[in-house]
């Protein structure tokens, strides 16, 4: 094991050269061996503080170096070379990587922020155990988390053994409850519980993000508003969205917060017959967001084209949204999945059985745990 890479002192090939040169130096000019001793001394000790390094990445792209001494569900602990120590809130961190870390947990940490559960989940599991030999708490800890995290974010995206999920991932939270992760996780338990049919244990899960900082509690209203509204309650669904927004705005959360609130709040009002009303907030959130914030616009054009087939004699309209979603805007599973179900019943209504077929079967292919995918008629291949 190189133990230069768990960030171990020992000997690399620039003390070996040194110590050679050393040794053939005989009478030479001593000063000029031991000098480059020292340059090389230096060197090494360099890349083994530069290998114990931690760095909190923060949204927006700065970064802050030094070494994690403590962790929180509020926020993390940063000391700094000069010995202070800097309070680092959570809403404003997007990762945490830890300069001992191996290199597989790294890995699997940036595909699961990808949406690559499945990949995480599998990368994480190739780190080896000699790999931990030694490892700090928080590094465990962090291995713990993603080995956790990317295994019940693959369930929950397939659609199986969503109780196993759950239950692994509230062991987690029973295990970690001073995690930088815990209302993340908290977040999973909720969607577990909630996809799996029990709404009163999910409602419990979301209510834990309330304790947390304003974008969190957005997070918490969203999140339960998307489940009444799966449970048929509108006006509750309405109302957690109307919440959220208003949060939203108060505490001055990202303007993606407040869209994916405003986007909700426009599938409200169409189900409730307020089409007008809905397509116009729908555009306007399309035409205020950056085209880089895919999942955002997959759900607004995903809204745009249910109203539009909620009215009647607009099919053409709404086959045009869900094939922005289909062919552009297909990065989440979830409004991809929607979007093609959707794109198989028009094409049947419009006469175009293959490209029908077609959509069901990238459906059935893509997401066959799907609930949308539940939902096709059986008697069509």
């Amino acid at each position: 094991m190189n133990t230069a890479q768990h960030g171990k002192p020992g000997m690399d090939t620039s003390t070996s050269i040194n110590a050679t040169a050393i040794r053939a130096g005989g009478r030479r000019d001593w000063a000029k061996v031991l000098t480059c001793f020292a340059i090389g001394g230096l060197s090494l000790a360099g890349t083994a503080w530069g290998q114990v390094a931690d760095r909190v990445n923060l949204v927006g792209g700065a970064s802050i170096v030094g070494k994690v001494i403590d962790v929180s569900p509020v926020g993390i602990d940063v000391e700094g070379s000069d010995g202070t120590t800097q309070k680092v809130a959570i809403e404003t961190v997007r990762e945490v990587q830890f300069g001992a870390e191996p290199q597989s947990l790294k890995n699997a940490r940036a595909m699961l922020q990808r949406g690559r559960a499945a990949d995480a989940r599998d990368e994480v599991g190739q780190i080896e155990a000699d790999e931990l030999d030694g490892a700090e708490r928080l590094v465990l800890a962090e291995v713990d988390f993603v080995r956790t995290a990317a295994a019940g974010q693959a369930m929950l995206d397939a659609g199986n053994d969503l109780a196993g999920a759950a239950t692994m991932v509230a062991d987690y939270l029973a295990k970690h409850p001073s995690s930088h992760h815990y209302f993340l996780m908290a977040e999973l338990l909720g969607d577990l519980r909630a996809r799996s049919g029990q709404p009163e244990l999910a409602l419990a899960a979301y209510q834990r993000l309330v304790g947390g900082p304003p974008a969190l509690q957005v997070r918490a209203a969203l999140a339960k508003a998307a489940m009444l509204l799966t449970q048929g309650k509108t006006e509750d669904a309405l109302s957690e969205y109307e919440a959220a927004i208003s949060l939203a705005a108060t505490e001055k959360t990202s303007q993606t917060q407040k869209r994916s609130a405003e986007v909700g709040k426009a599938r409200c009002l169409s189900l409730q017959g307020k089409h007008d009303v809905a397509i116009e907030m729908a555009k306007q959130i399309i035409n205020d967001t950056n085209p880089e914030e895919k999942e955002l616009l997959s759900r607004a054009y995903n809204v745009l084209g249910e109203t539009y087939r909620a009215m009647g004699g607009k099919e053409q309209d709404a086959l045009i949204q869900f094939l922005m979603v289909d062919l552009v805007y297909n990065t989440l599973p979830e409004t991809h999945a929607e979007a093609l179900f959707n794109l198989a019943e028009l094409w049947d209504k419009g006469s175009h059985p293959e490209r029908a077929r077609e959509a069901r079967q990238n459906l059935k292919a893509a997401y066959p745990a799907s609930p949308w995918a539940a939902r096709l008629d059986p008697s069509k291949s």
